[in-house]
C-alpha cells in the first residue's frame, strides 16, 4: 500500500507539471476512452501482454451535415522483454461541401512503452509516441456563384508534419491511472498563405483512472474517469460507470462536463472479439438539429496464456 500511494503521487505530480504547460487545441473526443487507450496513451502498448487490435467510429451530431466525424483503428502487442510496440492510425473531418470534406486531419503513429512490474500487483509504463500528422484545408471546393471569386483564392492548405507523444500509465488487474500528451506536431512558426496554422499544432493533456469493484462472482462495478486539459479553456470531465455482467457484458452510462450524458454498452460476442457501442445526449442542444452522437467499436484479441492457462479478461 505504501508504494502505491507513492507512485500515485508521483502520477499526481507528472498531470500538474504538464497541465501548466499545456497549450489550446482539440484533439478526436471518445466516450469509449477505454478501450480507446491506444490512441491516447503511447504507454498502453503491450500493456494487455497479448496481440489487441482495435477500431472506434465516432458520428459527431449525426443529423447535422458535415458535423464532425472521427474514426481510429490502433493495433498493440508486447514485443521482447518488458518492451510493447503500437501502430495507430486516426482520421477525421469537418464540414461537408458538393466534392470534398473543407477541413480534415490524419495521423499515423508509432508507439514504444516500457512495462515494469513495480509491485506485486502493479505494472508501470512509460510510453513514447513517434509519426505524422496531415491538416488539410479545402475551401477552394466550396460551391459559390462567382466562380473566380477572389476572397476563395489562395486558402487552401495542406500540411504534413512530425509529431512526438509521451504518456505514463500505471496498472493491474483492476486498477489504472495515467497522464499523456498524445500529440505534439512541430511546423514552422512562417504563416501559410497568410494564415496563422499555429492552432493546429498546440498540445492537448489527459489524465485518466479507473478501478474495478467486484459486487459478487457475476457482477462488478468499474467507475472510470478522463480529464482533457488546455489551457485557455474550461477543464472537460467524463465520469463513466460500468456494470460488468459475467465479464462479457456491461451496460454504462456517463456525464461529460459542459453538458453531455449518454449510455454505453459492450458485449463479448466470443474469446477474441469484444463490441462496443456509445450514444451521447446534450443537456442543452445548440438547436433541434445539433444533438445526438453515436459511437461504434470492435476489439480483436488473443486470448493471454500462461502457464497453459487462459488468464481472465482485462478490464480496459
Amino acid at each position: 500500500m505504501k508504494n502505491f500511494k507513492t507512485y500515485s503521487l508521483a502520477l499526481a505530480l507528472t498531470a500538474l507539471f504538464w497541465i501548466g504547460k499545456a497549450n489550446a487545441q482539440q484533439e478526436q473526443m471518445y466516450s469509449h476512452y477505454d478501450y480507446n487507450s491506444l490512441a491516447l496513451n503511447p504507454a498502453y502498448a503491450g500493456s494487455k501482454q497479448t496481440l489487441v487490435a482495435n477500431s472506434l467510429a465516432r458520428m459527431q451530431w449525426l443529423n447535422l451535415p458535415g458535423a464532425p466525424r472521427y474514426y481510429n483503428v490502433g493495433v498493440h502487442s508486447p514485443i521482447v522483454g518488458d518492451f510493447g510496440g503500437g501502430l495507430n492510425l486516426q482520421t477525421g473531418s469537418l464540414g461537408k461541401f458538393k466534392t470534398a470534406n473543407p477541413m480534415s486531419e490524419t495521423q499515423i503513429a508509432l508507439s514504444l512503452a516500457w512495462n515494469k512490474q513495480i509491485t506485486k500487483d502493479l505494472r508501470l509504463a512509460v510510453g513514447l509516441r513517434g509519426g505524422l500528422f496531415n491538416y488539410n484545408i479545402n475551401l477552394s471546393q466550396l460551391g459559390r456563384d462567382v466562380d473566380d471569386d477572389v476572397a476563395f483564392n489562395n486558402n487552401d492548405m495542406n500540411i504534413l508534419a512530425p509529431m512526438t507523444g509521451f504518456g505514463v500509465y500505471l496498472y493491474s488487474e483492476k486498477f489504472f491511472a495515467g497522464v499523456s500528451a498524445p500529440r505534439m506536431v512541430f511546423v514552422g512558426d512562417n504563416p501559410v498563405n497568410n494564415v496563422d496554422i499555429s492552432y493546429a499544432t498546440n498540445t492537448q493533456f489527459y489524465a485518466f483512472a479507473g478501478y474495478v469493484h467486484e459486487v459478487s462472482s457475476d457482477l462488478k462495478i468499474k467507475p472510470t474517469t478522463q480529464i482533457k486539459m488546455v489551457q485557455g479553456a474550461p477543464v472537460q470531465i467524463d465520469l463513466n460507470v460500468h456494470a460488468i455482467y459475467m465479464d462479457d457484458y456491461s451496460l454504462g452510462a456517463f456525464y461529460r462536463t459542459g453538458g453531455e450524458v449518454g449510455i454505453m454498452a459492450m458485449a463479448q460476442v466470443n474469446p477474441n472479439f469484444t463490441l462496443v457501442y456509445a450514444y451521447d445526449h446534450r443537456l442543452a442542444p445548440i438547436n433541434q438539429y445539433v444533438n445526438g452522437s453515436h459511437e461504434f467499436g470492435v476489439q480483436y484479441a488473443i486470448p493471454y496464456v500462461s502457464n497453459r492457462r487462459v488468464i481472465t479478461p482485462r478490464y480496459f
